[in-house]
C-alpha cells in the first residue's frame, strides 16, 4: 500500500473515531458535572428556570474557578472549639432563636474561611463550597438567608430551626478530620491522633423544636 493511500487511511479513520466518541464526550460532560456537584446541579438548573445549557455553563465556571482549591489543615484543637461553640449556640437556640442564627452563620462562615474557602464574598464561597462539599454546601445559603430574614425582623422560628439544621450538616462536613489535620497539628507542636467526634447529634438539633 502506498505511502498516500495509508495517510487517506490514517485521515479516514481519524474523522470516524472522532465522530464516535463526541456524542459520549458531551454526555460525560454533563454527567461529570452531576456527579461533582450533586443535588446543587438540579438547584442551579431549577434557578434557570430548566435551562441545563445555562447551567451547565455555570457551573463549568465554578469548577473553572475553584477545581484547584485546595482545602487546608484545621489543628484538633480548632477543630474542638469549633464543635464546642456549636453546640453552645444550639442550646441558646430556643431563648433567641433570630441572634443564634445569625451568630451560626457567622461561625459557619468563619469556618469555611479558615478551611480555605474565599471569605471576601459569601456567593464566591457558597460556590466554592458547591464544588468541593456538595451533598451540604446549600446549607450555607440556607442559613445565611434565614439570617438576613431574622436581621429584618422574620420571627418563623420553624423556618430558623430547619436552617440551623442545614448549616449544622455543612458545618459537620467541614469538621471532619481530612489528612492535612495532620499536617495543621504537626506544625503547631501538638501531634495528636485524630479520634473521631462529631458536632451535636441530629437529635440534639431537633430539640431546638420546643
Amino acid at each position: 500500500m502506498s505511502v498516500s493511500m495509508l495517510a487517506i487511511l490514517g485521515a479516514a479513520v481519524a474523522i470516524v473515531t472522532a465522530l464516535l466518541l463526541a456524542r459520549p464526550l458531551n454526555q460525560t460532560t454533563t454527567d461529570d458535572l452531576r456527579r461533582r456537584f450533586g443535588p446543587e446541579f438540579d438547584r442551579v438548573v431549577a434557578q434557570h428556570r430548566g435551562d441545563s445549557e445555562a447551567a451547565e455553563r455555570e457551573l463549568s465556571e465554578r469548577l473553572r474557578r475553584f477545581g484547584s482549591l485546595r482545602v487546608k489543615g484545621l489543628t484538633t484543637a480548632a477543630r474542638e472549639r469549633y464543635h464546642s461553640e456549636w453546640a453552645l449556640l444550639q442550646a441558646r437556640f430556643i431563648e433567641a432563636p433570630g441572634q443564634t442564627v445569625a451568630q451560626a452563620n457567622a461561625l459557619l462562615n468563619r469556618l469555611a474561611a479558615e478551611r480555605g474557602f474565599p471569605a471576601e464574598s459569601r456567593e464566591r464561597q457558597a460556590d466554592a463550597l458547591s464544588l468541593h462539599c456538595p451533598r451540604h454546601a446549600h446549607g450555607s445559603r440556607v442559613l445565611h438567608a434565614s439570617a438576613q430574614r431574622a436581621a429584618a425582623g422574620d420571627t418563623d422560628t420553624e423556618a430558623m430551626r430547619h436552617a440551623m439544621l442545614a448549616g449544622y450538616e455543612l458545618f459537620q462536613e467541614l469538621l471532619l478530620p481530612r489528612p492535612q489535620d495532620r499536617r495543621a497539628d504537626a506544625l503547631a507542636g501538638h501531634p495528636r491522633p485524630h479520634r473521631p467526634f462529631g458536632v451535636p447529634s441530629q437529635r440534639s438539633a431537633h430539640s431546638t423544636r420546643h
